[in-house]
């Protein structure tokens, strides 16, 4: 295990972010999924559908991308896709990258993933996020992970570039959702909701959206 000492090393020498993922190629097959990093009963019961998820994503050839957490969802998306992915020729894991947060958590895996890139904010995480990849798996979470979704849905109505957002779990996410259902109500959202995000329940309706043209 890496001492803190070692972490703030990997931090001081990760680029701002790596611009080789914003190719569209790229872009298209990776999989950015975000949740809590932390765990708790509530958590728990989402973190085998997690791992056969992002099992399914690596193993199809796609990257994943989190913020490296040891925890909870966070720790969930990351081992799994340190596991499943292919390996360099220094048994290095190509698919399983990070973003970090500046400064570190202090939880964060650093050792068996790429480190892709580093922000000193969650709102400029959330950024740097997009800049690297189009499909984003949004689990349940706290203030963060509620901050990550807004910020991201925001994008969807007034952005130019359009994401694919799935928000896992309806007894979640449902209140997030009426809150949109409201602004429609109000005639101040000028696109339709199912085209801004999408509540999703099971492995299956996650791919089948990913996958959907």
């Amino acid at each position: 295990m890496l001492t803190l000492e070692e972490k703030f090393t990997i931090l001081r020498n990760t680029p701002v972010i790596n611009s080789r993922y914003f190719v569209p190629d790229l872009k298209e097959k990776s999989v950015v999924i975000l949740g809590s990093s932390k765990n708790s009963p509530s958590i728990d019961k989402y973190l085998q559908t997690c791992s056969d998820i992002t099992r399914h994503f690596v193993e199809n050839g796609y990257n994943i991308v989190s913020g490296a957490g040891s925890k909870g969802i966070m720790g969930e998306v990351f081992n799994t896709a340190y596991k499943y992915s292919q390996k360099d020729k220094n048994n290095h894991p190509v698919q399983n990258l990070a973003i970090l947060t500046e400064p570190l958590w202090g939880d964060e895996n650093l050792e068996q993933g790429v480190i892709i890139g580093k922000a000193k904010s969650e709102a400029e995480r959330i950024q740097k996020f997009a800049k690297v990849s189009n499909k984003f798996l949004i689990f349940p979470g706290s203030g963060g992970t509620i901050q990550e979704a807004s910020t991201l849905v925001a994008g969807n109505i007034y952005g130019s570039e359009p994401k694919k957002i799935a928000l896992f779990g309806q007894e979640f996410w449902k209140n997030f959702e009426n809150i949109f259902k409201v602004i429609t109500d109000f005639e101040l959202l000028k696109k339709p909701l199912d085209q801004i995000f999408k509540i999703v329940n099971s492995k299956d309706e996650v791919i089948k959206f990913f996958l959907k043209k």
